[in-house]
């Protein structure tokens, strides 16, 4: 179970870093010709912002609050093992 929350905050860091690494290369493009790619979008459309900088920037932020939460999950995980190690010894 531990286990199993320590792998679900890592994938969740992992992915808010991959939609940080997007949001920051939009922002980088924006004002220039290149179109800027889109990533996957979510199912339900709620990630339909429009891709103009402010979307991006929103994008950018909810990535970050995404990684802030998944940390936590880390960080939680890890003192639950340390707490059934002294439980343990």
């Amino acid at each position: 179970m531990i286990s199993n929350a320590l792998s679900i905050g890592v994938n969740g860091v992992q992915d808010a870093q991959r939609g940080m690494q997007d949001a920051a290369s939009r922002i980088a493009r924006s004002g220039t010709t290149e179109a800027p790619p889109r990533e996957a979008a979510a199912p339900d459309g709620a990630g339909a912002v429009e891709d103009s900088l402010a979307g991006s920037i929103v994008d950018l932020k909810v990535n970050q609050r995404n990684a802030e939460a998944s940390i936590e999950v880390v960080r939680t995980a890890d003192e639950m093992v340390g707490t059934l190690l002294d439980e343990r010894a």
